[in-house]
């Protein structure tokens, strides 16, 4: 017997993590009844890079949860520096009297905004979502599972998908589509590392990159991305597999890590790029990771996760508000739109970054060109950043300045 509550929800989140618990919030200020459930408990690690674009900090704000945040200590992060396949390295720093991004560790942050969510007024539930409720084509709650097996139906006038890259939402929906990037990214976490400051690292190598994001003065997380070819190896010797690796394709991060010690065993996901069709559909709506992820070489993963819930509570609030039949559909549908204006330049301007890594001689000449002209760096980590509108990044004037001898 499927045990139903006789009264729907305002709105149910599947999935608590920064794009669902951000959204949960920004709800709760305009009012709403959330109901936020996902299948993990917290504090729970998130394999991720863990470094965050200064751009998270105006919607950390607005959520009212930048104080909590700021309380954890998170290591600032100034700009970022790029080693290319021959060793050229160029740094960009972002505009000074600007708020710096950061690194902090997913168990740390995640909780943060959980239990900020849960301060406003949000209730978390503990269960696994299964499938999604449709009355004539629109949906109207989900199917889910309490940990002692119960089978319940949790009714809502909007459902959103906000649980990541494997999305029961999105697939439910029939909105999951392939895409050509299959990479996969291992994580470890170290202690003694020599060499931090206040800027991110990415350094690219022979088939992949690795990055580095300080979390403190001495510890780091430390992953690398590459292609699904390369994983095999990785068969039932994570930890192996990420040492050799590392030693391997960047002898001169082996060297640093050299004296350090490795905290916790290495965690590997993948493939990290997931895509979708579309971003909505009659009364659901899909925010962070699940609404496509692609490549984190620019680690705004977290960012955009945020940002697309704050055009989520958006265009939920107005579809709360509709009565007319069909307008409430209609608003929905208009987060889709927004959503896509708000990211399509920094998405073109990820695949030109990703040209470079998978072309190493270009990403050699970059690298020079960058090293010899500051300001062009400060330029594109200023893009990265969100301090410069992406769409600069698009034209053939910007190219011809990287390219031109």
């Amino acid at each position: 017997m499927i045990a139903r509550r006789p009264e729907p929800r305002d709105v149910i989140i599947v999935g608590a993590g920064p794009a669902g618990a951000a959204l949960a919030a920004l709800l709760r200020r305009r009012g709403r009844d959330v109901l936020v459930v996902d299948a993990a408990r917290f504090p729970r690690d998130k394999t991720c890079g863990e470094a965050i674009s200064p751009g998270a900090w105006p919607v950390l704000e607005e959520i009212g949860a930048a104080e909590r945040v700021r309380a954890l200590g998170p290591h600032p992060l100034r700009g970022m520096a790029l080693t290319s396949p021959d060793r050229t390295s160029f740094r960009g720093d972002y505009p000074p009297g600007q708020p710096p991004g950061f690194a902090l560790r997913r168990l740390a942050l995640d909780v943060a905004l959980v239990e900020h969510a849960r301060e406003l007024g949000a209730e978390l539930r503990h269960t696994r979502v299964t499938g999604l409720v449709r009355e004539r084509g629109v949906v109207r709650g989900v199917e889910a599972t309490g940990p002692d097996g119960t089978r319940r139906r949790l009714e809502a006038r909007v459902v959103v998908g906000a649980d990541g890259r494997h999305s029961v939402v999105a697939s439910a929906l029939g909105l999951r589509r392939s895409h050509r990037l299959r990479r996969f990214a291992v994580r470890g976490h170290w202690e003694g590392v020599d060499g931090l400051g206040d800027h991110g690292e990415m350094h690219v190598g022979r088939g992949g990159y690795c990055g580095i994001a300080p979390l403190s003065a001495t510890a780091a997380n430390v992953a690398f991305v590459l292609d699904r070819r390369e994983m095999g190896a990785a068969a039932g010797d994570v930890e192996g597999f990420y040492r050799r690796e590392i030693r391997t394709r960047w002898p001169h991060i082996a060297e640093r890590l050299a004296r350090s010690r490795l905290l916790e065993p290495p965690r590997a996901i993948g493939p990290l790029a997931v895509g979708t069709r579309s971003v909505s559909d009659a009364g659901a709506l899909l925010v962070g990771d699940s609404a496509g992820f692609f490549d984190p070489f620019t680690g705004e993963g977290v960012t955009l996760a945020l940002r697309s819930a704050q055009l989520a509570a958006s265009a939920i609030d107005r579809a709360l508000h509709a009565s007319r039949p069909g307008a409430a559909t209609r608003e929905i549908a208009r987060y889709a739109r927004a959503r896509h204006r708000a990211t399509r330049d920094k998405f073109r301007f990820n695949r030109i970054l990703q040209l470079a890594v998978g072309w190493p001689d270009a990403g050699n000449l970059i690298a020079r060109r960058l090293a010899c002209r500051p300001e062009l760096a400060n330029r594109l980590v200023g893009i990265a950043g969100d301090f410069v509108p992406a769409r600069d990044a698009l034209g053939p004037r910007l190219v011809w300045e990287l390219l031109r001898p």
